[in-house]
């Protein structure tokens, strides 16, 4: 029997009409769909008489540990490996559906690793870059000291992080910077930057990049931002940019 396919593919992020037509047509091909609660509730039209099992978030990454227990992560680890590993034996096809980027912070990164035997893959989407970027409206590799965009997490500002990326290395460089933020301390962030950037650097914070009916953009500088923001809490979609290339950007 002809060896199956397995698909990484991205639905895109907030409203379901950013999937490309490209994932749609993947997931229409597949036996088999491995994706979270939220997801298939989206796409229930779309995975209509398939087979259907629960993704959980970050399998086979420190990811899946956070919201469950190691027993039961290691027991949905052991059904979801031998499922896919007998679907595609089988000559089936099997997708699992992430969003955004899955090559970048994507939470189901690691079905890449964990199946890198079977050749998966890759369907791109819309990442919450992506989506962040439309509704800046701007150039942002147009910085007057910096045409570079650098992507990277508050892990830094968070975690007492030294690596060669630590955050006052990569501000030191004067590029634009990109935070996708997952439950970042944004006063944390502000105060390491500034000792870079110059206090009246802008600030950008887009705050759920593709909900068409929520997306919106808080514009500040590093000077004002804490104060801007106040005390409500950030979703967590949110991503925030800082940089000279957002210049332009009206404050709001």
């Amino acid at each position: 029997m002809k060896k199956g396919s397995f698909y990484l593919v991205s639905v895109g992020v907030g409203d379901p009409d950013n999937i490309t037509v490209k994932a749609q047509k993947t997931i229409q091909r597949a036996d088999i769909v491995f994706a979270s609660p939220t997801r298939q509730a989206l796409f229930a039209e779309l995975l209509a008489g398939k087979e259907i099992h629960d993704v959980g978030h970050g399998m086979f990454t420190p990811m899946q540990r956070r919201n469950m227990s190691e027993e039961e992560a290691a027991a949905l680890e052991t059904f979801t490996r031998r499922t896919i590993r007998a679907a595609i034996a089988a000559g089936k096809t099997v997708a699992v559906l992430d969003y955004g980027d899955p090559t970048v912070y994507g939470p189901q990164s690691g079905f890449m690793n964990e199946f890198r035997d079977l050749a998966p893959v890759v369907i791109p989407g819309i990442s919450s870059f992506n989506a962040a970027n439309a509704v800046l409206a701007t150039d942002i590799t147009d910085g007057l000291e910096s045409q570079s965009v650098t992507l990277t997490i508050a892990k830094q500002a968070n975690d007492d992080y030294d690596g060669p990326d630590a955050l006052p290395r990569l501000a030191a460089t004067r590029a634009t910077l990109a935070f996708f933020t997952m439950k970042t301390n944004l006063a944390d962030v502000v105060q390491q930057l500034k000792h870079s950037y110059p206090a009246d650097t802008p600030i950008a914070i887009v705050l759920h990049a593709g909900s068409y009916d929520q997306q919106r953009m808080v514009r500040a500088t590093l000077d004002t931002i804490l104060a801007h923001v106040g005390d409500t809490p950030l979703p967590f979609e949110h991503m925030i940019y800082v940089g000279d290339a957002l210049r332009d950007l009206p404050v709001r």
